[in-house]
């Protein structure tokens, strides 16, 4: 496969899986007020579709509440960093190709989030307020960027 067919094949997968990504990092955030991460995923080499499996860094809490699954093959290797605490924070989704050669290009998006999560209260008692209704975000919308595909260079020595 040509560098530009599997930078087409993945990118096609990108935009579903980033989609999906968000969806449950949103879910997470609410609930928890953070992103959660990812470890890489095993390597992929020249565009093989591959099974997604969901892998977890050991200090991962709440990895219940995760529940991500993608259940279409993906043709990259991917990881999810996340960083930040009140008042900014965020995530990247970082998706590595491999040529059969051992070259490597990356392509990533983040989303940085300014937002606060609140819930309405009823405070008929100043002493014991009470949440009513679901919590929900206040603040800007988060920010996204997405990058090119660029060559990755491996600086090992």
């Amino acid at each position: 496969m040509t560098l530009l067919q599997l930078k087409t094949k993945a990118d096609a997968k990108l935009l579903e899986f980033w989609d999906a990504l968000a969806i449950k990092q949103e879910a997470f955030h609410l609930k928890h007020g953070r992103y959660f991460q990812l470890i890489v995923t095993d390597p992929v080499v020249d565009g093989v579709d591959t099974t997604f499996v969901l892998k977890h860094p050991n200090d991962e809490t709440h990895v219940i509440d995760v529940d991500f699954t993608f259940n279409s093959p993906i043709p990259f290797e991917i990881r999810v960093d996340t960083w930040g605490n009140v008042p900014t924070r965020g995530y990247r989704m970082t998706a590595t190709i491999e040529l059969p050669d051992g070259r490597k290009f990356a392509r990533s998006r983040s989303l940085t989030d300014t937002r606060t999560i609140t819930q309405d209260m009823d405070n008929t008692d100043p002493e014991n307020p009470v949440p009513v209704g679901d919590r929900y975000y206040a603040g800007d919308t988060p920010v996204i960027a997405t990058s090119n595909w660029n060559e990755v260079i491996d600086e090992t020595i």
